[in-house]
This record gives C-alpha cells, structure tokens and sequence, in this order.
C-alpha cells in the first residue's frame, strides 16, 4: 500500500493507494503537478477537470469503435 500525502490549502491529506493504479496515480500526480506535495485549490481544480475532458473522450472514442465493431 502506498501513502502519498498532498498539501491542500494548508491542510494535509493522506491518501492510501494500493497495486498498478497506486504507482500509477503516483507517477502523473507528481507530472501533473512538478513534484509538488503542496497544490492551490485552483491547480487541483484545473487538473480535475482536465481528467473529467481526457475521460469523456476516451469514452467517445470507445463508444465510436463499440459502433465500429457492431457493424461488422
């Protein structure tokens, strides 16, 4: 299990992760955010919302090849 703390607006969170997603939330948190264990609220926010973008079109594009597939 691994622990990755973050400084949120003066407050530190503990979050506890486990396997393949620990080592990789780790990894594209720390690219994210430049190594940084202390974040802004509104870098938090930004970078949430640009996973909510990347997830809707990975969901396109799944949907898109779902329609692919049923027609062949």
């Amino acid at each position: 299990m691994n622990k990755i703390t973050i400084s949120l607006g003066g407050k530190d969170f503990d979050i506890k992760l486990e396997g393949e997603f620990a080592l990789k939330f780790e990894a594209d948190f720390k690219a994210q955010f430049k190594e940084k264990s202390t974040i802004d609220p509104k870098e938090l926010l930004y970078a949430y919302v640009g996973k909510c973008y990347d997830n809707f079109l990975l969901e396109e594009e799944i949907t898109k090849l779902l329609h692919k597939i049923e027609t062949i």
